[in-house]
Formats: structure tokens, sequence, C-alpha cells
């Protein structure tokens, strides 16, 4: 599909990625970009004041304030699901029991949430939805292991909703990075793709690119290790404890 004209909804959208998908929407020719996140406030002021952007106040894991935002939002024909968390946290060995039932409410429950209230206007308009991923949904890290659950559980998702709504001329695409130079990899070592990167990644395969999107050297050197040898790199990564 094509970004100029497009109306796009972007959760997340007050810092990192998510802010960085709102600036290059609207760099790219986007008639109006919903920019969605729990703060509003906490947005770009650059983005804030663009006539374009609509400040969307929005807890993807509150079901009233998704249909709500869907409703306000119905002209949408890009769905951007950034939104997401990382606990930093084992699975055995959690600090925090909690953590793992947090990340599968955002980053699961929530993005499944988002897709069911948004299909009827992206049907509608012929739009596409962009999930945003990690390479470590085909991958675990110890050290993040219920992160990486949740986001391996988004990726199936991704793949449903995607069988879905092909019959619809819906796209569905699932974006798979390394390590982002965000708070949320906060503690892993560089090097880290920056976020101008894998924004442009994923919109550049909404042109005619492949649904599932490998950005930077990490991914694409995971992807490949895995269609070579699963089970050698799943032991090198099980030493990341």
């Amino acid at each position: 599909m094509q970004i100029e004209n497009s109306v796009a909804f972007v959760s997340g959208a007050n810092r990192g990625v998510g802010a960085q998908f709102v600036q290059s929407l609207l760099e790219r020719g986007a008639r109006k970009v919903y920019a969605a996140a729990r703060n509003v406030e906490a947005l770009a002021t650059r983005d804030r004041h663009d006539p374009r952007v609509i400040p969307v106040t929005l807890d993807i894991t509150d079901a009233a304030q998704v249909a709500q935002a869907a409703s306000l939002a119905g002209d949408t024909t890009l769905l951007i699901n950034n939104a997401g968390i990382n606990r930093l946290d084992r699975l055995v060995r959690a600090r925090d029991v909690d953590a793992a039932r947090a990340e599968m409410e955002v980053n699961y429950f929530g993005t499944l949430r988002m897709c069911r209230a948004f299909e009827p206007a992206l049907i509608a308009h012929g739009g596409a939805i962009v999930n945003m991923l990690s390479i470590l949904a085909r991958v675990a890290l110890p050290a993040m292991g219920s992160l990486c659950a949740s986001k391996a559980a988004a990726l199936r998702l991704t793949e449903g909703v995607r069988a879905e709504l092909a019959a619809h001329n819906v796209r569905v695409l699932g974006v798979l990075p390394g390590a982002i130079d965000t708070e949320m990899s906060r503690d892993f070592p560089p090097p880290k793709l920056s976020v101008a990167e894998v924004v442009a990644a994923a919109l550049d395969a909404l042109d005619g690119g492949p649904d599932e999107v490998y950005v930077g050297a990490m991914a694409q050197g995971i992807a490949a290790g895995l269609a070579a040898d699963r089970q050698a790199l799943q032991a090198q990564f099980a030493s990341y404890l």
C-alpha cells in the first residue's frame, strides 16, 4: 500500500519506535496520523502541533478504550500495533512472577484486541496491519524469557490474522528486528539498530515487500541460523542467562 494520503493509527506513539513511526509517516505524506499512547502529553512536541496528528489516549489492555479508539478512527487504512512492554525477566526464576502475565496482556492480548477492533475499517478501506514484534519471537533468550514467549505468541497471532484477512485484501506484516536502541532494550549489549532504520524497513515493506520483515544483521543472521541448524542456534542462545 502507499503511505501517501493514508490514514494511520499508531499505538505506543509517545516515544522510541512509535514516535518515529509518527514522524516518518508524516514525512512520507500520510494524510492523517492517530498517535495513541497512555499519556498523550508525552507525544513529541513537533508531532502534537502538526494538524495531521490526532492524539488518542489509549491503553491497549483496556477493552473500552480500544473500542472507543476504533470508533474514533474509523477511517484508518494502516494500523501499526507498536505498543509493547518488556519486563526484562526470566520464566522460572522470575524476579516478578506477574511479569509474564503483564507481557502477554500487552504484547499478545492487546495486539489481538486492536486487530479485532480495527478489522471493519481495514476491510472497508483495503488497508494493512503492521505488528511490531522482535527476532526474539523466534528464539528464546533466557534473560528475557517471558518477553520471548509473548512475542512468539504475537508472531503466531500475526500469521493467523494474515490468513484470515487475506481474502479481504488486507495485508498483515510482522516486523522482527534485532535489538533497537530504545529504553526497552537498555540492558541488551550493542550494536543496536536505530529507530529510524527499523521504521524505514517496516514502511518500505508495505510497498511490495515481504510479509515478515527481518531488520538488521542480527535478525537476519538468527533467521538464517534457524533455517540451517535450529537446535544449535537455540543452544547458543540458551547460554545467555
